[in-house]
């Protein structure tokens, strides 16, 4: 796939222009979170922090941001990776287990017990009202104890103390899953950081429940993901790995944790008490870099990283016919929005798809789905906006459904809720085109003449103009020119 771990991936981004060295003493506390924040609003690159903090341990943010490096990372362009993902998903390939006397990176330096001190990691404090210090994207991994079937899943975690964080995981979780028939007991866990970005891919996808990720991981880079046996607990990791904790989680050993901010813009949940890990051990490179993700406002790296994975779920798992591109927008945090290009079979069909993305696997969070015609690209927020207000009679095309199952995450729920089981209404916005044979035409000039200004347009000597973003969430732009919408039957399909 052109490249083997993370360390052969940040080459192939410099290669691509796609990575910048943060040379200067940046400080842990805001400022490494508000360069991020600049970087991320302009679309820019994966930045390596080589002096975050007082420390040397470099500090790697914004990885997979955009979805021109999210497909770099699957060997494939931004608009293929729906296509890709499915296509080498077909056929896990479970990984393999070295020696637990084999040299691996990822313990060339073992510390353990008092040694392992989280406080000699460079955990940022990202945004104004954290409480405190967070590792972001850490890759769980745990294993069934009924079926032994291993999970890979991130979560965040707030650094309680030099050998204790703190974890926030629900119960529909994958990891919280495995514990349904002894929810109280402790159980390992080892987290995992700086990992080929395959692993981070599908660590943050929704899986089906007993699916092993590294397979998956495998899969998705063609060749079998090589782990080594933990130091202090029964687990295996990826033996490249940068830095591995090794612990042990504490569901009824509590700490008060949060705030802090979250994929939606806003600070996610009240502070409350939550379970604990409790540190063993800390594994790691002799030079390690530590890779983790600003959380906050749209664009975000985790925006991109849950919603790419999503969306090939959406379309692997919806046995729907017609359906033509799915796209899980920026400005939902890559989870609450969700648009859909369909083929409309017949009417109704709109709010039948509709229905069918929210009821799937990936679909527990989704919180508004818009339903678009074939014409319309859904990766294009000014079309898809343009098919809402002029497609949609509100009392006709908008369904909402109530007291369903939605993310405790969301700002907009009551604090009950939040604290609670997260019952939230939902939306479905059809707007594919009503009477669609009826429907006044699209105005455009002809396919022929749009196709010939694209062929020529190098003549008319017009730059392109920069727009400036409107608002403090505006989206990333676009590795690709945006789309206008194609007059009804042109050939053109919509792009994925």
């Amino acid at each position: 796939m052109g490249y083997t771990g993370l360390r052969e991936f940040l080459d192939l981004l410099e290669q691509e222009g796609e990575l910048a060295r943060v040379r200067v003493p940046v400080a842990l506390d805001q400022e490494l979170g508000a360069v991020c924040v600049k970087s991320l609003r302009a679309g820019g690159p994966a930045l390596l922090f080589e002096h975050p903090g007082d420390g040397a341990m470099p500090i790697l943010t914004n990885l997979l941001a955009t979805r021109r490096r999210y497909g770099l990372a699957l060997g494939c362009g931004p608009t293929e990776t729906q296509h890709v993902w499915n296509a080498r998903v077909k056929e896990p390939l479970p990984p393999v287990v070295l020696g637990g006397d084999t040299a691996a990176p990822c313990q060339e330096v073992v510390l353990i017990g008092d040694d392992a001190d989280l406080t000699a990691l460079p955990a940022p404090i990202w945004n104004a009202l954290d409480g405190g210090p967070y590792l972001t994207l850490s890759c769980h991994v745990t294993r069934d104890p009924n079926t032994g079937l291993r999970n890979v899943g991130v979560y965040r975690n707030q650094v309680h103390d030099a050998h204790t964080l703190g974890l926030l995981a629900g119960p529909y979780t994958h990891i919280m899953l495995q514990r349904r028939k002894a929810p109280d007991e402790p159980f390992p866990v080892a987290l995992v950081m700086g990992v080929d970005p395959r692993i981070v891919q599908a660590a943050c996808s929704p899986l089906p429940f007993g699916t092993d990720e590294f397979a998956v991981a495998g899969a998705l880079s063609g060749e079998p993901i090589k782990l080594v046996p933990c130091k202090t607990i029964p687990l295996e990791v990826p033996a490249d790995a940068e830095v591995v904790i090794e612990g042990e989680v504490h569901p009824t050993d509590k700490r008060e944790e949060g705030p802090f901010g979250e994929f939606t813009g806003h600070y996610g949940g009240p502070r409350l008490p939550r379970m604990t890990i409790h540190v063993k051990a800390i594994t790691r490179r002799r030079n390690p870099i530590l890779h983790l993700a600003y959380q906050g406002a749209p664009p975000h790296e985790t925006d991109v990283l849950t919603a790419a994975g999503k969306e090939a779920e959406v379309i692997r798992t919806v046995s729907l016919p017609g359906i033509k591109a799915v796209h899980i927008t920026e400005g939902g945090g890559g989870v609450l929005h969700v648009v859909v290009a369909v083929e409309k079979l017949y009417e109704g069909y709109g709010k039948m798809v509709g229905m069918a993305v929210l009821s799937c696997p990936s679909g527990r969070h989704f919180k508004q789905v818009t339903v678009v015609d074939e014409d319309i690209d859904p990766f294009d927020a000014l079309a898809v906006e343009w098919a809402v207000a002029t497609r949609v009679q509100a009392h006709r095309d908008v369904e909402i459904l109530r007291e369903v199952t939605g993310i405790f995450l969301d700002p907009s729920l009551p604090p009950a809720e939040q604290a609670g089981p997260a019952r939230t209404s939902k939306m479905i916005i059809d707007a594919t085109r009503y009477d669609a044979k009826n429907y006044p035409a699209v105005c455009l000039p002809s396919a022929e003449a749009m196709a010939k200004v694209q062929r020529e347009w190098a003549r008319y000597g017009i730059q392109p103009g920069k727009a400036a973003p409107v608002n403090s969430v505006a989206p990333a732009p676009r590795p690709e020119p945006l789309l206008m919408p194609m007059p009804v039957g042109a050939d053109e399909a919509p792009r994925m």
